[in-house]
């Protein structure tokens, strides 16, 4: 049902965290930019998960052109991240896979591993390419924003008949990112991003990331279940969409490595 990608979405997220708006912040009244990213940041940093989606890409947007369906192992905490992406289908895909590691400001690196041997090992200077041909930036499925320095608040605006206030996000002095500042419109009755927009240098943004579908779990929390990313520079696109989230799962750190890599296991469940 959620697609976990550090997009301030997550990973992604990726990309990527549960968003919710605490009882208590609501009823003190209107939040500050810093208690905004503070709370969206806490909700990413979350610790293990497990998470299964669909992702399609299409270039032009319209043109159906590579679906894939994917698992993700993750443990973010607030010192560091660790994720594996994992291609299940295609079958002449199936095993590809890229471990990423990121520890407090330091840069991130990571593995692209292609079965049955080929391994490639990923510098900060390969955060800028792409996530099995996707729009998605390795960067946005390890990088988190809402943990930058710099949190301010540029105003408001609607996205569809929802009231957004526009969150601009900025690297400090010794984060490592491929973008000089991200914007997050949030709905803050949710606190759920219904759109980024990522920038490198000044003028137009370089990536977009929609939020196409709210769901509210069991326990009241608004989660983003599928999502649009944007490469705007090539006019293509990349739906998301979640199929599975298990949070019940324990990962150690032989999980994370080279050689776990090039397996494809079930999540373990948490004792």
């Amino acid at each position: 049902m959620i697609t976990r990608i550090t997009t301030g979405l997550s990973a992604l997220t990726l990309a990527s965290a549960l968003w919710v708006l605490p009882a208590a912040a609501a009823e003190s009244g209107p939040l500050s930019a810093k208690e905004i990213a503070k709370h969206l940041s806490a909700l990413q940093q979350d610790g293990s998960s497990y998470v299964r989606l669909r992702l399609n890409v299409e270039e032009p947007p319209g043109t159906k052109k590579t679906g894939l369906q994917i698992q993700i192992q993750q443990r973010r905490t607030p010192s560091a991240t660790d994720v594996i992406y994992q291609i299940l289908w295609p079958k002449e895909r199936m095993g590809e896979a890229v471990l990423l590691k990121k520890a407090g400001n330091q840069a991130a690196t990571g593995t692209h591993f292609v079965p049955p041997e080929t391994v490639k090992s990923l510098s900060s200077q390969n955060m800028q390419d792409p996530l099995f041909g996707s729009d998605l930036a390795y960067a946005d499925l390890i990088e988190n924003f809402y943990a930058w320095d710099s949190q301010t608040l540029e105003g408001e605006e609607m996205i569809g008949k929802v009231n957004c206030q526009i969150l601009e996000s900025k690297p400090g002095n010794g984060q490592s990112s491929i973008y000089t500042s991200v914007r997050s419109w949030v709905d803050t009755d949710r606190l759920v991003p219904l759109r980024v927009e990522k920038f490198q240098g000044s003028g137009k943004p370089v990536r977009r990331i929609v939020t196409t579908l709210v769901t509210k779990e069991d326990n009241g929390q608004h989660i983003p279940a599928n999502l649009d990313v944007q490469d705007l520079r090539k006019n293509s696109t990349t739906e998301l969409e979640g199929s599975r989230l298990n949070t019940s799962v324990s990962y150690e750190d032989q999980d994370f490595t080279v050689e776990a890599l090039k397996e494809i296991k079930k999540p373990k469940v948490a004792e």
